[in-house]
């Protein structure tokens, strides 16, 4: 039931923006599909995809039927999801302090060891990797200003990135 919600909820948002994009401003319009019409194409485009998928929501549902009642465990209050979801609050609370380039590192080495990733140097070479690729594509290649953090974190990051 969760799914066909979401699949509303997002049908919703899109009919909203699509509604937004009508009053795009286009007098100064220089080519035939004027600044609203990318927006527009995508957000139909999005609208066509949404329908089937939501379609197949409500079938999976029905054939579902009874034995999700049965069942009585909800899938969102699992455990590990309850932890994953926790790790990124942790992340969004402690990244202005901490920087960009370690909680990268805590956040990925977290949520690997909760999804039960136990070698020592899979996990590490991982955690490293990725912070230092999620790093170099955001802060260098992207040019988006990443949080630096406070104290020895700061001048690690400036070394970094």
């Amino acid at each position: 039931m969760g799914e066909i919600i979401f699949h509303v909820f997002l049908l919703t948002v899109l009919g909203l923006f699509f509604n937004a994009s009508l009053d795009i401003n286009t007098a100064r319009m220089s080519d035939p599909i004027g600044p609203a019409g990318f927006p527009q194409v995508v957000i139909i485009l999005a609208i066509l995809l949404l329908i089937p998928s939501l379609y197949k929501a409500f079938k999976a549902y029905k054939a579902q039927g009874e034995s999700s009642k049965n069942n009585g465990k909800i899938k969102e209050l699992d455990p590990g999801f309850l932890a994953v979801l926790s790790v990124i609050v942790m992340f969004v609370l402690v990244i202005d302090y901490v920087g960009f380039w370690f909680g990268a590192a805590i956040i990925v080495s977290s949520v690997m060891y909760i999804l039960n990733q136990r070698k020592p140097l899979q996990l590490a070479l991982t955690t490293v990797i990725s912070a230092i690729a999620f790093t170099v594509v955001f802060g260098n290649i992207l040019s988006i200003p990443l949080p630096r953090g406070i104290s020895i974190f700061q001048s690690i990051s400036y070394l970094l990135y």
